[in-house]
């Protein structure tokens, strides 16, 4: 089942993906707006996407202070062999890039609404894979 428009998703396992949290951050929106409880919901993202917002390449001091400081907030879940066995049978079936996979073999390999904007990610069939877009 896929989780469209702004339908609430309260005590729910939320994953976030790399563009996800960068508008979040430049406030472009927010998630009471999704109708996501604050409260209750579990906010987790993988690695990969920890990984790809430290890379950036000339990161200032300010945008890593405030990366970090979100990430802290949040449960960073490894690579394990679930989430990677996971993504290699989505990457072999699909032209989806290895890192999105992984984002999304995370959010399924932890029953979780995945938020994004990347419409080969919001149009991506696969089972236990549910989307919001965050626009």
């Amino acid at each position: 089942m896929r989780t469209k428009g702004r339908s609430a998703m309260n005590g729910i396992n939320v994953v976030f993906d790399t563009c996800a949290i960068i508008k979040l951050l430049d406030r472009q929106y927010n998630l009471s707006a999704l109708g996501i409880d604050l409260d209750e919901s579990r906010f987790l993202t993988s690695v990969m996407v920890r990984m790809e917002l430290m890379a950036k390449r000339d990161l200032s001091a300010g945008e890593e202070f405030c990366i970090r400081e979100f990430l802290d907030d949040l449960s960073v879940v490894p690579l394990d062999d679930a989430i990677e066995q996971k993504a290699v049978e989505i990457r072999r079936a699909t032209s989806v890039k290895l890192p999105d996979c992984i984002v999304v073999a995370t959010s399924i390999a932890l029953d979780a609404i995945l938020l994004t904007d990347d419409d080969r990610l919001l149009n991506l069939s696969w089972p236990g894979l549910r989307t919001q877009n965050i626009l």
